[in-house]
């Protein structure tokens, strides 16, 4: 995306919520067959309640019920009348803003007003001047919500320091806009402050950290997103996303979107549903690490069309992904033996070409046709998927290639690949509370040939990128068979949950395809890794005992390409205990044991632990003392999640060169941490 779309975007958010239409959102007070339905939207709020005439303006009486997406709602059945409300969002009193009756209240304000007839069901006010139209712009339906964070470190024992030493405090602040243009539209953006993305040092950095514009007439909705987790086919692969954070344990099966900006479509034209989205990636990491230049200029694209027909639903799946770069040559030209590259050599040859950077396309089509049955009255799912890919890469544009030695054709394939893909799952419920899952994916690769090169991506820290992605070229790369199985099975009660997860991979390359030998010099090389992988969780962090969470995995690698052959097992224990009214004992304790047979001194274990105590003066405000490397991550999600040792350990691989895996988890057990973090959603 260039650098002045995600001005645009955010213009155009503006400019939604300035052009609000006059058409009045729908009332956010309405009758059902029980009573009166009351509803908030209060992104955020850790309680919400009702206070009206009709409860004595009692703020704890009548709670609502927290509907998911910042509604909040509740059912009330009133005898006839007219009544006089408003909503109490944790202690703050806020008339409903989606009403346009109301009366003044003894403060200075207005209340909100209603009448009940004598069936029970709202009956029309006299129209009231005090307040203006909903979605109006004397009165736009705007709500907002927020985070602080706030982390105070003192580290010990960090690349040789031998004292404590306070580290620059790390400031967040989020700001989340929702707007309610009208009937039909909606908008939202999130402007983030922090000081830890700044180029100068002091300085505090802004950015349009999420944005959307949503428009949904009716037969259609249109989503136009900047950095959002938005993308993702409803086919059983869930094509262009199901995005795993690196650094967990267990799939987090993800939409993807983070590090993108685009639009996503979804409708139901002639008895078809229709779901689709066009998108840019900005940061190929998608999770934003800021030392990594890492645009690649990939455009991703995804369709399906689906219909329901004989208790079956039938799936056409379309995913397109294409990367345009750049690449300098001046290194590999003019060489005695020629670039290395026999495609290239033969058409410098053939064509007397004078470039010295080309462009590079990296092109993969996947079409396919998937079929989904439900079972046992909707509690169970049979899911089938074929899909055929075609990914190229080629040299398409050189800069002297065209006349008058400007940018024209250039036609230099490196490699191609042909891959069939089936695919088969199976989902059931065997009880209340208990469900099993089984899928088996099976993807063979064709089209391999002597001479080709691999191409592979090398991001350098944006100091030294000067904005570029550059390009190694590598030996051929061997065609691969691959298959993937997993079985999950869960069980969840209201104080424990209990989940079993088995994967296995395993992959055939064929290098004699290629034209290549394996590192071992054998025709062909097989890799199988198997995980295995559990968490219990027993209590609530009021009970007696707390709540306690035991998560683990333990994995064996078989792996003759890479090659690597090796186990780990891996534990993650917490623990969040009640200990008065306001303050919570908090622990994450994490210990990793590696035998790595292909590394010398790759057995080893490794213990970090993470020790907290929370105080929560208020419902949406809590401030933790620690000690240890806190693992969680907040910088994604404000809940965060747990990568943030796994990004330290990162980290120092980047910034130690020839480092290992090892290595950081040497450098991560050594360090001692002192902190505090302060999180405040308002």
């Amino acid at each position: 995306m260039r650098k002045h779309d995600p001005i645009l975007l955010a213009a155009a958010l503006l400019l939604a919520t300035l052009l609000s239409a006059a058409t009045p959102a729908p009332a956010a007070v309405k009758s059902v067959p029980v009573g009166v339905k009351f509803t908030h939207q209060a992104p955020g709020a850790g309680q919400v309640n009702l206070a009206g005439s009709f409860n004595g303006w009692d703020a704890q009486r009548h709670p609502l019920i927290d509907e998911g997406g910042g509604a909040w709602s509740i059912v009330m059945a009133l005898k006839p009348g007219k009544y006089e409300y408003k909503f109490v969002v944790d202690g703050a009193w806020f008339a409903d803003a989606e009403n346009p009756d109301s009366a003044p209240d003894s403060y200075g304000g207005t209340n909100s007003a209603i009448q009940v007839g004598d069936d029970g069901k709202l009956v029309a006010m006299a129209p009231t001047a005090a307040r203006a139209s909903v979605g109006t712009t004397l009165n736009p339906k705007l709500t907002y919500s927020g985070r602080y964070l706030g982390r105070y470190l003192a580290w010990k024992d960090r690349d040789g320091e031998p004292r404590f030493r306070l580290e620059r405090p790390e400031q967040t602040v989020d700001l989340n806009f929702d707007t309610k243009v009208s009937d039909v539209v909606d908008a939202y953006t999130r402007l983030r402050l922090d000081n830890t993305t700044n180029t100068v040092l002091n300085n505090i950095h802004a950015q349009l950290d999420e944005g959307a514009v949503d428009v949904h007439p009716g037969p259609f909705r249109v989503l136009g997103y900047w950095d959002m987790e938005a993308l993702q086919l409803g086919d059983p692969l869930s094509s262009g996303g199901d995005v795993d954070l690196p650094g967990t344990i267990l799939d987090d099966h993800l939409r993807a979107g983070k590090g993108t900006a685009g639009v996503v479509v979804s409708g139901a034209p002639f008895g078809l549903l229709y779901e689709g989205f066009f998108a840019d990636v900005h940061d190929a990491d998608y999770y934003n690490d800021i030392n990594l230049y890492d645009n690649t200029g990939r455009d991703i694209f995804g369709s399906r069309l689906s219909h329901r027909a004989l208790g079956l639903e039938f799936g056409v799946p379309l995913y397109m992904q294409r990367e345009l770069l750049w690449v300098e040559m001046t290194s590999l030209l003019g060489l005695p033996d020629g670039t290395g590259i026999a495609a290239l050599d033969r058409y410098l040859d053939r064509t007397g070409d004078t470039s010295d950077w080309f462009e590079l396309d990296r092109l993969d089509m996947r079409l396919g046709f998937d079929l989904t049955r439900e079972l046992s009255d909707g509690r169970g799912r049979a899911q089938l998927e074929w899909l055929y890919a075609a990914a190229d890469e080629r040299f398409v544009t050189g800069n002297r290639a065209g006349f008058n030695n400007t940018n024209g054709r250039a036609d230099v394939d490196l490699s191609t690949r042909a891959t069939r893909t089936w695919h088969a799952s199976l989902e059931q419920e065997l009880s209340p509370g208990r469900k099993l899952s089984l899928e088996h994916t099976y993807r063979s690769e064709s089209g391999a040939q002597p001479g080709e090169v691999s191409t592979g991506f090398l991001f350098l820290d944006q100091a030294s990128a000067s904005n570029r992605v550059y390009i190694e070229f590598g030996a051929a790369r061997p065609a691969l068979s691959y298959e993937y199985s997993e079985l999950t099975w869960r069980e969840e009660a209201e104080d424990r949950s209990h989940l079993l997860w088995v994967q296995r991979h395993a992959v055939t390359a064929d290098y004699a395809a290629a034209g290549v030998a394996s590192a071992a010099g054998a025709p062909t090389a097989d890799a199988t890794v198997w995980v295995v992988a559990t968490r219990h969780t027993l209590g609530v962090p009021g009970g007696r005992w707390g709540r306690w969470d035991l998560e683990g995995a333990w994995s064996d690698s078989d792996d003759d390409i890479t090659p690597l052959h090796g186990r780990t097992l891996e534990l993650i224990l917490r623990a969040d205990r009640q200990v008065s009214r306001r303050m919570h004992a908090l622990a994450n304790l994490r210990w990793i044991d590696y035998h790595v047979d292909d590394v010398a001194g790759g057995n080893d274990d490794f213990f970090a632990p993470w020790l907290g105590l929370q105080y929560q003066p208020a419902p949406r405000l809590d401030v933790t003392f620690f000690y240890g490397l806190d693992p969680l991550d907040f910088g994604i999600d404000y809940d965060g999640r747990e990568i943030g040792r796994w990004r330290y350990r990162r980290q120092y691989v980047q910034d130690h060169a020839g480092a290992t895996d090892l290595d950081a988890e040497r450098s991560l057990e050594d360090v001692q941490v002192l902190g505090i973090r302060a999180n405040m959603r308002f």
